[in-house]
């Protein structure tokens, strides 16, 4: 007889992990699963950032797809600790924290914007180490762990749910009471189940490659994110540079690995790069779409990247994998947890506000709008030192822009018109 478990876990990122340790430390019996050798290791581009800072949706930026409640940190020489109030919950972390005090976009020549200017929104952080510390929280707690194991979909049936998954012993079916597809964006359950067609494709899939980089040399501080806004190189994509937790390496991120070798080489920026090396290279491809509006199908709770659009990002993750299992919960006995979860789930994201797709539409719509570099570094001199994210600061200054740049005006206009067509089920 085939061994059943109360909770299959499929997917062993931050929301996996989370999932699995929250249900095992409550006494469930628990499988997680996950397609990678080493479970720890991480091998797509990932920000690594634990933000503190409420951004509200016009202003979101990078942030624009994340979780929203109020959260802390509690920096201490050993242990710190990521505080959930909302949820209710606590982690502790022993690995490095670097802080975020600016986050700059600069333009071709070198004018800055500050979305934040000396101000504390958030933490680098190893997610190595969280992740292996919610894997030894999970193991500790009795949580069985199959890697190199693929969720290929998922059943309901009228007791239970079973989980067809391929590993290095073939294709088996694994019952249990209850699922949660935590298995990424382009989760095979999630497909299985049928609720990839109540979502909107928005666009082709998405591409980003980074490189991680040793021996960068810049007048910034390792508090700083760096964007760039170069159309010549990457007219769709700004490309993104932060330093990681140790204040050594740099991450820097864009669509394509030939944009990293323009923008390295670029007269601007290329002093940055002289004795810089490239330690790790990375890269992901993703189909983006509308959220799933309500992350359950009979006994599958869906939870992070999944469900979203993009990404919950680790914070949201973890808080939503706590919550599912607390659902999961009540359900088994005999409350009503589900419609709390789902309640939560579209009021705890900024995926789900009304401003959200209108922010990403004026996105594209800035980024067809660009004639070239110099109109680029003419409107960023405009907001030369200011803080405010530069697609606001343009939008609330339209008129200013209709007189100085005409041009401009009209191709933003018809980029906004053109943008709209992509997103009109969201709109």
């Amino acid at each position: 007889m085939a061994k059943k478990y109360d909770l299959i876990v499929v997917g062993g990122g931050p929301g996996g992990l989370m999932a699995a340790k929250t249900a095992a430390e409550d006494g469930l019996k628990v499988l997680l699963i996950e397609r990678k050798r080493n479970i720890t290791e991480i091998n797509r581009v990932c920000s690594q950032v634990f933000y503190i800072r409420k951004l509200s949706p016009s202003k979101a930026g990078l942030h624009g797809d994340g979780y929203i409640e109020s959260v802390s940190v509690e920096v201490a020489f050993e242990t710190s600790r990521f505080h959930f109030p909302v949820p209710g919950f606590s982690l502790d972390y022993h690995g490095p924290l670097t802080p975020y005090l600016n986050w700059i976009q600069m333009s071709p020549s070198g004018h800055r914007v500050y979305i934040r200017k000396n101000n504390l929104y958030g933490f680098q952080l190893s997610k190595e180490a969280f992740v292996t510390e919610l894997l030894a929280s999970a193991q500790k707690a009795g949580a069985e762990v199959w890697p190199e194991t693929i969720g290929m979909g998922a059943e309901n049936t009228p007791d239970g749910v079973k989980v067809l998954v391929r590993g290095k012993q073939g294709e088996q079916t694994l019952e249990a009471r209850v699922a949660i597809a935590a298995d990424g964006v382009s989760s095979k359950i999630v497909d299985s189940l049928g609720l990839n067609k109540k979502r909107q494709v928005l666009g082709p899939p998405m591409t980003l490659v980074s490189y991680e980089l040793e021996g960068v040399e810049t007048d910034f501080p390792p508090d700083t994110w760096v964007d760039t806004c170069i159309p010549s190189i990457n007219r769709f994509m700004v490309i993104f540079m932060a330093w990681l937790a140790d204040g050594k390496t740099t991450h820097l991120v864009s669509g394509k690995e030939e944009v990293l070798h323009k923008f390295m080489e670029h007269p601007n920026f290329a002093r940055w790069f002289r004795h810089a090396q490239v330690v790790k290279k990375m890269g992901h491809s993703a189909t983006t779409r509308t959220p799933i509006k309500e992350p359950v199908e009979g006994n599958v709770v869906v939870v992070g990247d999944a469900a979203a659009s993009v990404e919950t990002w680790i914070q949201g993750a973890v808080a939503m994998a706590y919550m599912a299992v607390k659902a999961i919960e009540k359900e088994l006995s005999g409350q009503r947890g589900y419609p709390e979860y789902i309640d939560w789930w579209q009021k705890a994201f900024y995926m789900h506000d009304p401003d959200y797709f209108p922010m990403i539409f004026r996105f594209f719509a800035l980024a067809n709008a660009w004639a070239d570099d110099e109109e680029v570094d003419y409107i960023y001199s405009l907001f030369q030192d200011k803080e405010g994210w530069p697609i606001t600061l343009i939008n609330e200054n339209l008129e200013l822009i209709k007189e100085r740049r005409p041009e401009f005006y009209e191709r933003l206009q018809k980029g906004y018109e053109e943008a709209k067509k992509m997103f009109p089920e969201c709109l």
